[in-house]
């Protein structure tokens, strides 16, 4: 509703009319002509008024490090991030992280498998043992297990990609 009808509806009640009487005057409901009055006694203001909201745990300095630690290591953990903000000083759960991660446009994956190689494990001596077993069946290769990578792949964080186009 424009602010001219809301300072109209207060005239209108300031010069003694019902709330019922302003409402059939105006095309507008009695409830509505009731919370505009309700809020001109109280706040003596016919403006929009802010709504009451609880302030952020997290500082808009230390959203930027967390984005910042997470784009640079997207296998950081969240309890990582809760105990580099403890020390800054700011208590917060996990979940609070994610929200904050989230609304950053960073959304939490799991990490693909690969495997994991040592030096040890370079690319002749792989060669080397493909060579020396070409010989053996299919089924010996299905055993042949390729890449040890760990029990679970790790949650990380990292802004969604478009994959189908």
């Amino acid at each position: 509703m424009s602010k001219d009808s809301r300072n109209k509806i207060v005239d209108l009640h300031q010069a003694g009319k019902t709330e019922s009487a302003i409402g059939k005057q105006l095309g507008v409901k009695k409830s509505t002509v009731g919370a505009i009055l309700r809020k001109w006694k109280t706040y003596k203001t016919t403006n929009n008024l802010h709504r009451s909201v609880a302030p952020r745990k997290i500082s808009p300095r230390g959203v930027k490090m967390i984005t910042r630690t997470v784009s640079k290591n997207p296998r950081t953990t969240r309890g990582d991030l809760v105990n580099d903000l403890q020390r800054a000083g700011t208590k917060v759960t996990k979940a609070t992280i994610s929200n904050t991660l989230r609304r950053q446009g960073l959304k939490s994956c799991s990490a693909r498998r690969v495997p994991l190689l040592k030096p040890v494990h370079n690319k002749k001596s792989r060669l080397q043992y493909a060579k020396s077993h070409v010989d053996k069946p299919q089924k010996f290769w299905d055993s042949v297990l390729l890449c040890g990578a760990g029990d679970r792949p790790k949650s990380l964080a990292r802004r969604p990609i478009n994959l189908y186009r």
